[in-house]
């Protein structure tokens, strides 16, 4: 009695997500965060809940989806690393602190004090005198916090706030004193408080 061979057991390949896959899980997660954030809400004026609950589950919305539920001023701030005193301002995207420390603005772009446009850079409408005008008005002798992005030249690139919590570098772009400078705003992101509520001059 010829005995019959099974056939060989199919293993089936599951490929990685997919970008959609990608986006459905992330969705499900953002659902989560807002109903907890909702529960909270509606419990708060009920039940004296913990504030690390509340903040821990708008700290999660932050870090799972920054494009849609960007940082508050006070968060984006608390990334600093270093103080400046502003003594000098150089242009409208270039200022120097106490400590000798020149701060190149990151991911934004004004005018050269002779009012030309460096090749490649974006160039503003705004003329070179009105942007350092500007930038003075705003930071002139203030101590702001700023972290760093990296380096250029002699040079160090940020973004900084004053005490306030008005980033500087987005002040610029919104007032059209400068021009966002994509290829490094794609890097590391300007304006992200103001891109929670829309009101960015290119978005």
């Amino acid at each position: 009695m010829s005995s019959r061979r099974r056939p060989p057991a199919q293993h089936h390949y599951s490929p990685p997500p997919r970008g959609s896959d990608r986006l459905n899980i992330l969705l499900g997660i953002l659902v989560v965060v807002v109903i907890i954030v909702c529960v909270i809400v509606m419990r708060s004026d009920k039940t004296a809940l913990p504030d690390n609950v509340t903040e821990g589950a708008k700290s999660v919305a932050t870090s799972v989806a920054p494009g849609i539920f960007p940082p508050t001023a006070e968060q984006a701030a608390s990334e600093a690393d270093f103080k400046c005193r502003v003594v000098k301002i150089n242009d409208g995207d270039t200022l120097r602190c106490q400590d000798g420390t020149r701060v190149r603005l990151h991911a934004i772009s004004a005018r050269e004090r002779d009012n030309s446009c460096s090749p490649g850079h974006p160039c503003s409408q705004t003329s070179a005198d009105q942007a350092t005008r500007i930038l003075s008005q705003l930071v002139a002798g203030k101590m702001l916090d700023c972290m760093t992005t990296g380096q250029s030249y002699d040079r160090v690139t940020a973004i900084c706030w004053t005490a306030a919590r008005v980033e500087v570098n987005c002040y610029m772009v919104e007032t059209g004193a400068a021009e966002l400078w994509e290829r490094f705003d794609n890097e590391t992101r300007i304006c992200r408080d103001k891109r929670r509520i829309g009101s960015l001059r290119q978005d």
